[in-house]
């Protein structure tokens, strides 16, 4: 038993020396420079949330604190507490933590005050800055802070802050959800649509207005919409908004989820982007794809069918970042064929389910764990010795300068990389750089020229091109963008203008059938009103001619009394001896008797008129109204 596992233990014994070697030299070396360092990367735990980089147009810096040296933003750079972001005029950024959005405005200066697993506090020292929370567990970690005023959120929004476009105020626009607003001794409670102007001494409230800066951020939450892979890998994992544009999503028996990128047949994971040195993690990976961030900070990397697939792992509601998930391999006794060149090198490779992750950091238990611990990868895949999938090689003094390693699809060595020294998962080279060592690409690849020989430079000639080429090519993507950007922005426009014409229209439509309702209205009431008058003056006309009666005109005195009428004479009654019998019926067919002829009828008597009075009375000009009571008696009016 003990002769069978001696040449293992042998390996062993060699890996560590020669990991132990290049450590040695380097803290006698540089123990003066770096001694401050390692107290502070080393002591405190390292925060298990970072952020992104997610877009870059124009002119955007990035440094490490506020006062010191910054260099260009990159792409998919990692963001942590201390980082100031600057744009300048006509530039915009934006930053992804999860599923928060934070974007900045042209000529603006944010700096990410803390940023670890229990908060996220931001700073605007001037400018302007657009902040969307979606996730509610974020909303009470969240705060921004300006000169004159403290923003927290009550519920998931959207807001916008201004700070110093107007000398010593600082606007706050709440164009969804609700926040909290303190600053000059006051508090009060925002709502959507408001806005809250604070000065030194003075707070007023305002309706929120919207420009172009706010269609540009809204047009970006549109088109970062990821539904598949918020199902697989959650929202909070920076970098998930990507993944369904480029890539395709599948499930395995063997490894869960995983998610299978658009790339070329022979592509390897970190083989294209750079090692950056970032405190408090150590060395960080930064990968050239746009969809490279959550890849290479979560999960694993497997081989299905010889291509590349990741695998993010179980589901949780904030999984733990890391600077890379590779295992390391080499040191100073190791020597790889470069350009028929025996160099020292190191190398990397990406690690699988069944690999186990060595930080080059402090990190707790409970936190490793969760790295290492994987609900499915149940078999165990037998690794060769020396040989390691994805294994990606390069000298090793690149790693001991003060600066990024770029490694733009790095050549691999010409010579097989056998028995490489270290054991899976292993730890990354024990280098320790500077924080804030950030230089320009272009500026590392020429001082790498210096004191290169002849047949290296045109390999990093290559190198330049094809960073140039990615670069042109990037500048083009997003000049691309920003001009889909504006036409969906000015489309959005002419819709709005158009449909503010054509409700106006309606509304003017509106107005004139009101008034012609009201118009015919007012004449149907007039119609009425006459048609009332002169029925009620027709009823009044009728009235006044049923009693109105002829007028007669007399020369009577006025004392005469009317003339009597005669008194009518009783009938005498017949004698009933002297009264016919009445005749029997005539038979039928009896002969007819002529009729007896008519009698003769006497006219009645002409009518007494009462004498004339013996005087005549002077006649009046007067008229008289004769009129006849129930009696029969008649009356003269006068």
């Amino acid at each position: 038993m003990t002769h069978r596992f001696a040449p293992t233990a042998a390996l062993f014994v060699l890996a560590a020396f020669s990991t132990s070697v290049p450590a040695q030299t380097v803290l006698r070396t540089d123990a003066l420079e770096q001694g401050q360092l390692q107290d502070d990367t080393q002591l405190a735990e390292a925060p298990g949330r970072a952020g992104r980089i997610s877009l870059v147009q124009g002119k955007v810096d990035i440094g490490g604190d506020v006062g010191a040296e910054s260099s260009p933003a990159q792409l998919n750079w990692p963001i942590t507490s201390r980082n100031l972001i600057s744009t300048a005029p006509g530039a915009r950024t934006e930053l992804r933590i999860g599923s928060t959005a934070i974007r900045l405005d042209g000529d603006s200066s944010l700096e990410v005050t803390e940023l670890d697993d229990d908060s996220l506090r931001l700073r605007l020292h001037y400018g302007s800055v657009s902040v969307r929370v979606m996730n509610a567990d974020v909303v009470p970690e969240f705060e921004l802070r300006t000169a004159q005023a403290t923003v927290r959120l009550t519920q998931p929004g959207r807001l916008r802050v201004d700070a110093e476009r107007e000398r010593d105020t600082s606007l706050v626009s709440v164009l969804d959800g609700e926040a909290q607003v303190d600053g000059a001794g006051a508090s009060l409670t925002v709502r959507s649509g408001r806005a809250a102007q604070v000065r030194d001494e003075d707070v007023r409230t305002l309706q929120a207005q919207r420009d172009n800066f706010d269609d540009w951020s809204l047009t970006r939450d549109q088109a970062l919409v990821a539904a598949q892979s918020s199902r697989h890998i959650g929202t909070e994992m920076t970098g998930y908004e990507e993944l369904d544009r480029y890539g395709s999503w599948s499930t395995s028996s063997d490894y869960g989820s995983l998610w299978t990128p658009q790339v070329a047949a022979d592509w390897t994971p970190y083989r294209d982007g750079s090692w950056t040195f970032i405190a408090p993690w150590g060395w960080t990976w930064v990968d050239n794809a746009p969809w490279g961030y959550a890849p290479f900070h979560y999960g694993r990397w497997v081989q299905v069918r010889n291509r590349w697939a990741w695998a993010p792992g179980r589901l949780e509601r904030r999984p733990v970042w890391s600077p890379a998930l590779v295992g390391w391999v080499g040191g100073s006794n190791w020597n790889v064929g470069f350009q028929s060149h025996n160099l020292a090198a190191h190398g990397w490779y990406p690690l699988s389910p069944y690999d186990r992750y060595v930080p080059g950091y402090r990190l707790s238990g409970e936190r490793l764990r969760r790295l290492n611990d994987w609900r499915h990868a149940t078999r165990r895949e037998q690794q060769q010795p020396g040989r390691y999938n994805g294994l990606t090689v390069v000298p090793r003094e690149q790693f001991g300068g003060r600066g990024p390693v770029i490694v733009p699809r790095a050549p691999r060595p010409n010579r097989p990389e056998q028995l490489a020294p270290g054991t899976p998962g292993s730890a990354p080279p024990p280098l320790v750089a500077r924080a804030g060592w950030n230089r320009d690409r272009r500026d590392l690849l020429e001082r790498a020229n210096v004191g290169r020989t002849d047949i290296e430079r045109p390999a990093l000639e290559r190198m330049q091109f094809e960073q140039q080429a990615r670069e042109r090519g990037e500048q083009e993507r997003l000049t691309r963008e920003r001009n889909n950007g504006e036409r969906l922005a000015r489309e959005r426009m002419e819709g709005q203008e158009r449909a503010l014409r054509e409700q106006g229209e309606r509304e003017r439509m509106g107005r004139e059938f009101e008034n012609r309702n009201q118009m015919d209205r007012m004449r149907f009431q007039v119609e009425r009103n006459d048609r009332e008058r002169m029925g009620r003056e027709r009823m009044r006309e009728q009235a006044e001619r049923i009693q109105r009666q002829p007028v007669m005109s007399t020369n009577a005195p006025a004392f005469a009394r009317p003339e009597s009428r005669p008194e009518s004479r009783p009938e005498s009654r017949p004698d009933p001896r002297s009264q016919q019998r009445p005749e029997p019926a005539p038979m039928l067919n009896a002969p007819q008797r002529p009729a007896a002829p008519p009698q003769m009828v006497a006219p009645p008597a002409p009518r007494p008129q009462p004498s004339a009075p013996a005087f005549t009375p002077a006649q009046r000009n007067t008229e008289q109204r004769a009129s006849t009571d129930a009696r029969g008696v008649s009356r003269v009016e006068r």
